[in-house]
């Protein structure tokens, strides 16, 4: 498969009102989910996340992240450790299992924008 966005999380300050604004301008609904600080944007059907709202966290040491986080979809998240790596990408978060989801790694691209890659321990078509 080759990588594809399969997340995206809006980081924030205040997770409440986030939530309240984006169900007031796009509709969208809600459920908790994981760590406080953390719920998923469900779909339109309600049957599965689209993305999430979280505290904001700081994956660049400098820069607290805003705006949009994204993760790519990828079959072998080593692979994808060794090629930032050689691409000349800087680790941010080493690789780490999120039960029931997959393992999930942050880095650095040249632009200096952080991204993620996502194994997931099923199928997300």
């Amino acid at each position: 498969m080759a990588p594809k966005l399969t997340h995206f999380a809006i980081n924030t300050d205040d997770v409440e009102a986030t939530q309240a604004f984006y169900e007031q301008v796009f509709g969208w609904s809600f459920r908790e989910y994981g760590p406080p600080g953390f719920v998923q944007i469900m779909n339109e059907a309600g049957t599965a996340p689209m993305g999430a709202i979280q505290q904001r966290r700081q994956l660049l040491e400098d820069d607290p992240t805003r705006g949009f986080e994204c993760s790519f979809g990828v079959d072998d998240i080593d692979e994808i450790y060794d090629k930032v790596v050689a691409a000349g990408g800087v680790i941010l978060m080493e690789r780490f299992a999120i039960p029931e989801v997959g393992r999930l790694l942050a880095f650095r691209d040249p632009g200096g924008n952080p991204v993620l890659a996502m194994q997931y321990d099923q199928p997300t078509d």
